[in-house]
């Protein structure tokens, strides 16, 4: 990997903003087979100069929020007390941050050594975000905090670990300068301006000449991949084979008539459970796991049954296509984790990170390997 200063696109709509950054293979749940070839389209441009377009997608944690208010009036907060609506979550002082954070879940960790070291941590770095932002910005910055001390250095390269994804940086490159002169990094993913509407990042000018904070400009892979065009030639025809059939089956109005709406999210949020059990038989068990879906109807689920047994030829078709094109993404991760550069990933001391981001005209796709780093982040979420 190597770092570039990279400017965002121009602001765009709110409702578009807010909508998840979508899995290669999931565009197939809300686009059908134009989304499937969407995908493989993009996968296949990786061969080229469209890997310029492919960034790190960093790992951070917490989630915090950081800027000022319309008075002026600095704030540094997580992102739940941004969002708070009971309390006032919003720190405008370090030893407000600490209270809030020890506040918690009725103040019963107040007490946990834990818990007191992490609200230290956190409201220890109030003042370095208050320096960074400019007196005069008006507005709020969403991002993930990456290391909240200057990173411990082992073998010539600056170590940090903010949740499930362990980061290698070369103490000698441009990057790793910058995060030795540092004493907190965070990359941001979303500003929101004055009159609250939010947007891409697009300011990290205003962070270029900070040193004790550093917001982490985007990483892009190194160059283009070897890509198996017999493989992408293959997964096109298999998409095209099934076209009719899953277009059918995921048609917006039949599902809008049949008072379904939401069956691609259903899919999608069987998908994500699949990967417990190491994502195999997609679709197989997806009767079994819905009768047991507890945050679904039981008039739902009879709808949703009948409706698959009616398209079971689809159903299965809508899985094939699923399944190769995640095989095809997961190779493409592959080869770009072992390109090396100036950012290495581990998860768990094997190669690999939470995967790329690809830059898209018709909406930005992720390239992550579900059996490793969403496992990962599944187990520890339990």
């Amino acid at each position: 990997m190597r770092f570039v200063e990279f400017k965002q696109p121009v602001k765009q709509p709110l409702k578009e903003m807010q909508a998840r950054i979508q899995h290669a293979e999931d565009l197939v749940f809300w686009e059908g087979s134009k989304g499937a070839m969407r995908a493989v389209e993009a996968l296949r441009s990786m061969a080229g100069d469209d890997h310029k377009a492919v960034t790190l997608k960093w790992d951070g944690s917490p989630a915090m929020v950081f800027g000022r208010d319309d008075a002026g009036e600095f704030i540094f907060t997580d992102k739940s007390g941004f969002m708070a609506v009971k309390t006032d979550g919003k720190a405008k002082s370090a030893e407000q941050l600490q209270d809030i954070m020890l506040s918690r879940s009725g103040g019963k960790h107040r007490e946990d050594p834990k818990r007191i070291a992490f609200a230290a941590e956190l409201s220890g770095l109030f003042t370095v975000y208050e320096k960074a932002t400019p007196a005069d910005y008006r507005g709020f910055f969403k991002g993930d905090l990456l290391y909240k001390s200057t990173p411990v250095i082992k073998e010539k390269n600056y170590i940090f670990k903010p949740q499930i994804v362990e980061y290698a940086v070369d103490v000698d490159s441009a990057l790793g300068k910058r995060i030795g002169a540092s004493t907190s990094g965070i990359v941001i993913h979303r500003e929101v301006d004055a009159d609250g509407n939010e947007s891409p990042f697009n300011s990290i000018d205003l962070f270029n000449n900070q040193k004790d904070l550093l917001v982490v400009p985007s990483v892009t892979t190194v160059a283009p991949v070897d890509v198996d065009t017999a493989s992408i030639d293959k997964l096109t025809q298999i998409i095209k084979n099934n076209a009719a059939g899953v277009d059918e089956l995921l048609n917006a109005n039949t599902l809008a008539t049949q008072q379904m709406k939401g069956f691609p999210e259903l899919l999608y949020t069987y998908m994500n459970s699949k990967v417990d059990s190491g994502l195999i038989d997609l679709g197989g068990d997806f009767a079994t796991w819905l009768e047991n879906r507890k945050q679904v109807s039981d008039k739902m689920k009879v709808k949703v049954l009948q409706y698959i047994g009616q398209h079971k030829v689809a159903f299965t078709s809508m899985w094939t296509v699923v399944t190769a094109v995640m095989t095809t993404k997961d190779d493409i991760i592959n080869k770009f984790d072992g390109q090396g550069g100036e950012v290495k990933q581990s998860i768990n001391g094997q190669p690999g990170g939470e995967g790329y981001v690809l830059a898209h005209p018709k909406g930005d796709m992720k390239f992550t390997s579900r059996a490793t780093f969403s496992a990962a982040n599944r187990a520890e979420v339990r």
